[in-house]
This record gives structure tokens, sequence and C-alpha cells, in this order.
């Protein structure tokens, strides 16, 4: 019984689909029926060509809204509108295949280009105009004018004037009665208007009609009207816009079907020229405008949602912070409950042991960073035995005029005090070496620090300036082991410019010793807890850490934690080391860095805290630099700073260099600007930069999704690239966009 009933309502549906199919083939065969037969009262060649031919814009609505499905009604109906006027039945038909197949044309392209019956984009706007009317409508007249001098019905001589009214009349029905008809769902549809919006349309159609009146009547011109039809578009989009067209248009065709105004006194084929050309130009202004102020009213609405959805998120989000505070507050008061039961002395201890180590990590870098042409790693593990937290630090700060600062440091001694100590000193060292980057100067500053702090231990420290232009290295060490390099397979010591401990002497002046780092070069800055062992010369530890810095190596990069702050037990890096495969000569300095502590450290006992910094200059890829760094405004320095070495070092003229960086600069500034909008997350900015000769060739490459340009100016930065590079191209992509900027540069003498 289940399945007998099934089918019964399987059934009942299917015909009420037939029926439903059947009703709208008849509407659409009627209406197309009509159209033409009003149409073909203002026939201007024969009987047959008209310059208003309404079927056509009929057959298009209807197919775009039912369905290509549909084309037989339109078949029917043009073959029962051609056989009245028709010299023979062949002629009839071979017009009525022409009358229907430029209908299927149009909306097959239309569906192609993507376009939208809602005519609320600016894309569809000109589809419609110029895929829809003025190209797919030339099938029609084409064969139709055709057929009609095969048949006799005209002269070869009035061919040209047969085809224009026909391609005339049918492209005019495409671009009046195709939208006219497709905004009357809209009115349903749609938000719908109150009275206000009413009586405003019924004044601008009764506008745009004595208009066109009075200047068909009084005047030699149409377009008075255009005005009126973009304040339709303008304040009522598609719904008051397409009513207006198709009057504009209703109105031009009969002024030019009874030569009057502007229409008389001329040929047809300037007749059907004219028309075609205001018919065109009302269509494309009236729907461009309707769709730009649709797209523009969705963006706002758009815009508004996410505000509100936004609004939403950070209210829950509040709930759940205060949430999570009320349950923090009363972690934190069963704990202090818990430390109360503890006795005073062991509390005390604890707390000075957390304080300190909290000190400690907050001073150490979350991550290093990230230095165009400069890799950098670094190291901590803190000691094992049973005390307090020890002093060992280590800093790069990125300074001025790119720059880079490199510290590492040893408060001697444990605990708090050796913690704030540590404290106090990075940060005076960071803000003497912003003000004035020269080592003994930052050395002087930090030294009247230390002098005047409270510190019963010494400090010991060495600061260096590396400068990735000219690879050259100032440092002044103050009572620190000496800094290792790493080049061709040797290891030098920097044992120059060394004075004592900071704080210790009255005497605050310092020197300063310079080195240029080899291209590839490693520099190795470490504390004593790695190479100082108890009854051991440290000049023993010393040789040994440079031949082991210096040995080749026999694993491949091992696992390890982005942000240096490696306080993994001894045993997991060296089981991250041997579970990995063999490396290329050109050690990873990550690698390097887990590879000297598993050497150096007793992974069951590790009596002193160790830090540890490496930095190696990248060497240059012969004519061709790459870049890759998070699309962040504080990253286009170090972009600049990359891209002028790499021209200087390529023999390219500063003039002409300082030209590229303000070109490549503005190309790297819009993809911070525009290309992530929006985004939770930094994207990423790509910059490669190649010579060829003496072509130079820079492209900025994101992968983002520009957003849309404002109407409040600007676009000085393009103008700017084309005014100082030979060439700017600009490719717009969905996996991103792509600025290719070129020149001719005259290259000198490589440094």
């Amino acid at each position: 019984m289940g399945a007998a009933e099934s089918s019964g309502t399987v059934g009942a549906l299917t015909e009420r689909a037939a029926i439903r199919r059947l009703v709208v083939l008849a509407t659409i065969g009627v209406a197309y029926y009509y159209g033409g037969r009003l149409g073909l009262q203002l026939s201007l060649v024969g009987n047959d060509v008209t310059p208003l031919w309404p079927p056509t814009g009929i057959a298009v609505a209807a197919l775009l809204v039912f369905g290509r499905s549909y084309w037989p009604a339109v078949a029917v109906a043009a073959l029962a509108v051609n056989l009245p006027i028709s010299a023979t039945v062949v002629t009839a038909l071979a017009t009525a295949v022409g009358n229907t197949l430029a209908p299927v044309v149009a909306v097959t392209l239309l569906h192609r280009v993507g376009f939208r019956r809602e005519l609320d984009r600016q894309r569809d706007a000109i589809a419609i105009v110029f895929i829809g009317a003025l190209g797919s409508m030339l099938v029609s007249a084409t064969i139709g004018s055709l057929v009609l001098l095969a048949s006799g019905s005209i002269q070869a001589a009035q061919l040209p004037t047969a085809f224009a009214v026909w391609w005339t009349g049918d492209a005019m029905g495409v671009l009046a009665f195709t939208p006219f008809l497709l905004c009357l769902p809209l009115f349903w549809e749609q938000r719908r208007w109150p009275l206000r919006q009413w009586l405003e349309g019924a004044v601008i159609l009764v506008a745009v009609a004595l208009t066109l009146a009075w200047t068909v009547f009084q005047m030699r011109v149409l377009f008075v009207a255009l005005p009126f039809l973009g304040w339709a578009a303008w304040r009522l989009q598609l719904r008051g816009a397409a009513p207006a067209a198709l009057i504009a248009t209703l109105a031009a065709t009969w002024a030019a079907a009874n030569e009057r105004g502007p229409f008389a006194g001329t040929s047809r084929l300037e007749q059907m020229v004219t028309l075609q050309a205001f018919n065109a130009s009302v269509a494309l202004t009236t729907f461009f405008l309707a769709a730009l102020v649709s797209e523009r009213s969705k963006a706002a609405a758009d815009l508004a949602v996410a505000a509100t959805e936004l609004e939403q998120r950070v209210e829950t989000r509040t709930a759940q912070l205060s949430a999570a505070n009320v349950r923090l507050v009363q972690e934190i008061h069963e704990r202090s409950e818990a430390q109360e039961l503890l006795s005073h002395e062991e509390a005390r201890a604890q707390r000075e042991h957390q304080i300190a180590e909290t000190l400690q990590r907050s001073l150490l870098p979350d991550r290093l960073p990230d230095v165009p042409g400069v890799a950098l790693a670094a190291r901590y593990v803190p000691a094992t035995a049973d005390v307090q937290v020890g002093g060992d630090w280590y800093d790069v700060v990125q300074l001025p005029q790119g720059l880079i600062g490199l510290a590492i440091g040893d408060v001697a001694g444990h605990g708090l005090q050796a913690a704030a100590t540590m404290v106090q000193v990075r940060m005076a060292l960071r803000a003497y070496a912003l003000q004035d980057p020269s080592p003994p100067a930052v050395m002087h500053g930090v030294h009247q620090l230390v002098a005047q702090l409270p510190v019963p231990e010494m400090v010991t420290l060495i600061y260096l300036v590396f400068d990735p232009a000219t690879r050259e290295l100032r440092w002044t060490n103050a009572g620190h082991p000496p800094a290792l390099v790493v080049a061709d397979g040797h290891g030098t010591y920097l044992t120059g410019a060394l004075g004592p401990p900071v704080g210790v002497t009255l005497d605050g002046s310092f020197v300063e010793g310079t080195h240029v780092l080899e291209a590839g070069a490693t520099l190795l800055l470490y504390t004593d807890g790695l190479v100082e062992r108890r009854g051991v010369s440290l000049t023993v530890g010393l040789d040994r850490l440079s031949r082991e810095a210096t040995a080749t190596p026999t694993h491949s990069r091992a696992d390890r934690p982005s942000d240096g702050l490696d306080d993994r037990p001894l045993d997991a890096l060296t089981a991250s080391l041997t579970s990995t495969l063999t490396s290329s000569p050109d050690e990873d300095l990550e690698l390097l860095c887990d590879r000297l502590l598993v050497t150096f450290l007793d992974e069951d006992h590790i009596p002193d805290d160790v830090a540890l910094l490496a930095m190696r200059p990248a060497v240059s890829v012969e004519g061709e630099l790459s870049l890759r760094l998070p699309a962040e405004a504080r990253n286009l320095v170090k972009l600049r700073g990359a891209l002028r070495r790499w021209l200087h070092e390529s023999g390219v003229p500063e003039s002409e260099a300082n030209e590229v960086l303000v070109a490549s600069g503005e190309a790297c500034a819009n993809v911070v600007q525009h290309a992530y909008s929006g985004a939770d997350v930094a994207g990423v900015l790509e910059l490669l930069a190649r010579l060829s000769g003496d072509d130079l060739e820079v492209r900025v490459r994101d992968h983002g999704h520009w957003r849309a340009a404002a109407d409040r100016g600007g676009g000085w930065g393009l103008q700017l690239m084309h005014a100082l590079m030979d060439e700017v191209e600009v490719e717009h992509a969905a996996a991103g966009t792509e600025v290719r900027l070129t020149r001719r540069v005259r290259l000198g003498a490589r440094p």
C-alpha cells in the first residue's frame, strides 16, 4: 500500500509539472506573437523589417528565467508571426530559425559569463548590452536580411538598410524589454518600496516622457533625458531604471519611424545608426549606473552585517573572558590558601625562585626578528642542578639604517637579584643601542647604570653591531667569553676590544674592534656555561668549541622550537638529532645550535644556565634576490634594506637604485595596505629581483584579495611606479596579485 501511494504521489507531481510547463510555453508563445504584431506596426523595409521588435526582449527574458529548454515556444511563435508576411513557407521558416537562434545564442553567452538576472553587478550591465543585444542580435539580423534578399523581397542595394533596421529592432528589444521584464519579479523578491519611492518613480517616468516629447518636437537632440535616467538608476536601481529606459527607447524608436526630431531629413541607414547609438547609450549608462549603485548598497549592507556579527563576537568573547577571569580569581585564591599551609621560609624561597624564573623567561625574546639576508638562531637551556635561576641572557635588536645589534651577557650569581639585574641591563642596552648604536657608547651607558646598582656580583657582556650591507662587524667586550667566527672550515675568536666587566671600574671607557664577515660565515655568541667546567682550563673548552663548530655535520636539521627558548631535556635534543638522516655540508644554524648543546652538555646534570646565539649572513645568489616576509608595515624597512644591499652588490648606480627602491616600496606598501585587508593574521609578501644583463626585473607578489578602490582619490603610487620604471604590469588573479616592474640600468663595477 505504501509503494502504491508513493507511486501515485510521484505521478501527480509529474503531471502538475507537465501542466505548468505547457502553461509557461503557451504564455511565452502568446507574448512573443503579440509583441511581434505590435512591432510590425512600425515596419520600415517591406512588411517585416521594423526598428522595434519586442519579441527578442521577451524571448531572452523568458529563456533567462525559465531556461533554454523553452525555445520551442519562441520558434513556434516566430513562425506564426512570419508566415503571413513572408513570400513563401520556406522564407518564413528560415526567418523563424534566425529569430529563435539569436535569443538562444544570447542566453548561452550570458550564462557563460556568469550573468545574473538581477543586473546588480557592473559586468551584468555590460554583458546585457554588448553580448545580449548588440552581439547576439547580429545572428537574427544577418539571417533575416539575407533571407529577404534571397526571396526577392528586397534589392541588393537595400541590404545594408534592411540589416541596420533589423539589427536595431532586435537589439532594441533586448535593451529595452529584457531588463524591464527581468525587473518585474524584483518587486516582490526584494525589499518592498514604500509609498515615497513609488511616487518618486512615477515622477521620474513622467519627467522622462515629457522631456523626450519636448526634445522630439522642439529640438533635434535626444540626450537631454539622460540625467533623468541617471536619477532613476541612482535612486531606484534596476526597478526604476528599466521602466525609464523602456520609455526612452520607445520614444526614440517612434521618432525614428516617423522621422521626427533628430531623425528628420536623414537617410534610413543614418536614422538606424543614430537610434542604435542612442539605445545603446541609454542602456549602458542606465544599467551600468544601476548596477554600480546596487554593488555599493550590497557592500554597505554586508559591512553592516559584518559589524553586527563582530559586535556579537566581541560580546561573546567578553563574556567568556569574564567567566575565565572569575575562574582565574578563584584559582588564585585557592592557591594562596594552599601556600599559607607551607612554612614562611619555604614559601619565601619558592616565591623568589618563581619571580626570578618569570623575569628571566620574559627577558629573552619570544622569537628572533626576521632579517632579510641574515639567518639567526638561539637557544637557552636552564640548569638542572638544585639552584636558583641564573642571569644568562641574549638579545637581537634591529637598529636604524638596517643595522643589527647582537648582545649576550651573564649576571654572576643566581636568584631574584640576578634576574632583576639582568632585566635592567638588557632594557638599558636596548635603549642605548637605539639612541647611538656605537658599541663603546652603548657599553659606556650600561657601565654607568650597573655602577649605580647594588650589584654584589659582576656583569659580563659582549655587544656587537653588524651591517648587512658591508658585512662589517663592530664590537666591544666587557669581560665575556670571546665571540667565535667560523668561515671556510676555520674558527677565529674575536679577542680584541676586551675590557673589564661593566660596573667594576671607575673608568667607563671601552674600545671597539672590527671584523668583516665573509658571506656564509657564522658568528657564535655563548655564555660560559657552554664551555666552562670545574677543574678544567677555560682554554680547553674554547678549543673544543672551535673544533666542534667547524666540524662537518653528520645529521640533518632536527625538530626544534621556533622561539629559540630551547629548554628541552638534552635526551630530547639527542633523540631529535639522531633520528634524522644526513644533511648538506652547509649546516643549518638551528642544527648547529642543537649539535653544540648535545656535544657540550651532560643530559643528566647541567650545572649552569647556557645561552647560545648564532648569526650567518646569507650567501648572495648571483643575479637574483628572493625575499618572503609577513605583509606587515614594520617589515617594509627590512625589504628596502635587503633590496638596497642587493642593488649595491649588483653594481646598480645609487641614483637608479634609489628610484627602483621608491617604485618597489610603493608596490610592497600596496600589498600591506590592500592585499590582506580584514584578515585575522598577516599574509605573505614576496619580492623577487633579478638581473639579466642590463635588464632589471622586480616582482612583488601577494596571495590575498585586494579590496575595492575607494572614491576618495589616490592611485598616486601606481603613477609613481610608471614614472620611475620602464614598464609596470599589474596582474590580479584568484591566487593573488603580482606587480612586475622592469627597467634597463647602467651596471657599474661590483663592490
